[in-house]
């Protein structure tokens, strides 16, 4: 019989398990980010038409490509949808602006949820080490 037969180590806390919840909540903001994103932007842009903001004139000229793009067969309909598009540029730099801003919030609101809601922060296992002061040795 060996001396240490009875030992047993002990069972670690599995890591980087996700809830499922928090992968739905994940998923549901991916989707919905680009669709709210762009409605806000087509709003902004159609109040800053109505209180004629002056930089939206800037950002009013079709989007022209370069000569070659109109020459290709399958990309001609695509460029030509493109460049038919009114305030293109503008609508654009809405979309990302909002997209940043709102992706902002929402990160910023899941962390605090998941700080309050989620596991603790240490375990028995990862506890940071005590802070003891020692006396320097010296001879």
């Amino acid at each position: 019989m060996a001396k240490y037969n009875t030992f047993q180590k002990a069972k670690e806390a599995p890591r980087n398990v996700i809830h499922p919840v928090w992968r739905g909540i994940g998923c549901v903001i991916i989707v919905l980010m680009p669709i709210v994103s762009g409605a806000a932007a087509q709003l902004l842009l159609d109040f800053g038409k109505s209180q004629k903001w002056p930089f939206l004139y800037e950002l009013s000229t079709a989007v022209r490509f370069p000569d070659i793009v109109y020459k290709i067969p399958g990309v001609l309909v695509v460029a030509n949808y493109i460049s038919s598009i009114p305030y293109l540029k503008a609508l654009t730099l809405f979309f990302v602006l909002v997209l940043i801003l709102l992706s902002g919030i929402f990160a910023v609101l899941n962390s605090v949820l998941y700080r309050v809601i989620g596991p603790p922060r240490y375990t028995p296992l990862d506890e940071p080490a005590p802070r003891v002061k020692t006396k320097r040795y010296t001879r």
